[in-house]
């Protein structure tokens, strides 16, 4: 007999009810553990993108060096600065003081004559000795060359005053019937004007320090000469004249 507990071969089981009615529980994964997190941490993968530490320490060195040397040239600047504000250089002051005139003749284009001429410089600094190297003065008649001469360097201390001569030869120096003219209508009024120059390389020391060699020049402006037609020599007009002197 077959037992009345046991469905029937042959037919479906019945669905299993809840008894209050709620619907059944979801059928269970067949893999529980697969949505849990690994329990080792994830593996890093090299980037051969990403800058190697050494190009970081590369621009780290160089934004100090060039920041150590903009450091160092501002403090030099300032003990420069400094230093020339307590030494106080000062240019020495040239003045011409005498003028002789020998020799002079003139063609209708040449010009020929001798000068000698005695400079004052003064070294007015308290404590920088001036140094004058590579001298030449010059003598121009109108903005024209017509003689020069080298001169002897020499060296001035602190507060003194030195007498720089030189004397200068025109031989047969060409000149432009109209500048001729000129000279020769200014000796019938009995003075002839010059324009002298000096050009010297100086260096100016107070002990140790010693500072850039600068170029030197000194310009005596439209210098009176008294000579006559019939004269062939002639003096400084009027004392002394103070040159002005720049570099």
């Amino acid at each position: 007999m077959q037992d009345p507990s046991r469905p029937a071969t042959g037919y479906p089981a019945p669905p299993f009810r809840h008894p209050n009615g709620a619907q059944p529980p979801p059928p269970a994964t067949a893999y529980p553990y697969a949505a849990a997190p690994p329990p080792y941490p994830q593996p890093q993968y090299y980037n051969p993108n990403y800058p190697p530490q050494r190009s970081y320490a590369s621009r780290s060195f160089f934004r100090a060096f060039f920041a150590t040397m903009i450091c160092l040239a501002v403090i030099f600047g300032v003990i420069l600065i400094v230093t020339w504000l307590v030494l106080r250089p000062s240019l020495p002051n040239f003045t011409l003081h005498t003028v002789s005139l020998t020799n002079l003749s003139t063609t209708s284009q040449s010009l020929s004559a001798t000068w000698h001429l005695s400079f004052l410089v003064r070294n007015g600094n308290k404590k920088m000795t001036i140094t004058y190297n590579a001298l030449r003065s010059f003598v121009f008649y109108r903005t024209v060359d017509v003689a020069d001469s080298q001169l002897a360097p020499f060296k001035q201390d602190t507060k003194s005053e030195t007498t720089l001569n030189a004397t200068l030869v025109a031989a047969g120096t060409y000149l432009q019937p109209s500048l001729i003219n000129g000279l020769n209508a200014e000796r019938a009024d009995k003075s002839v004007l010059f324009d002298v120059q000096v050009v010297a390389s100086t260096s100016f020391r107070s002990g140790s320090w010693r500072f850039r060699t600068r170029v030197l020049k000194v310009l005596c402006r439209k210098v009176p000469v008294s000579v006559s037609s019939n004269s062939s020599s002639g003096e400084l007009v009027g004392g002394d004249r103070e040159c002005q002197v720049w570099t």
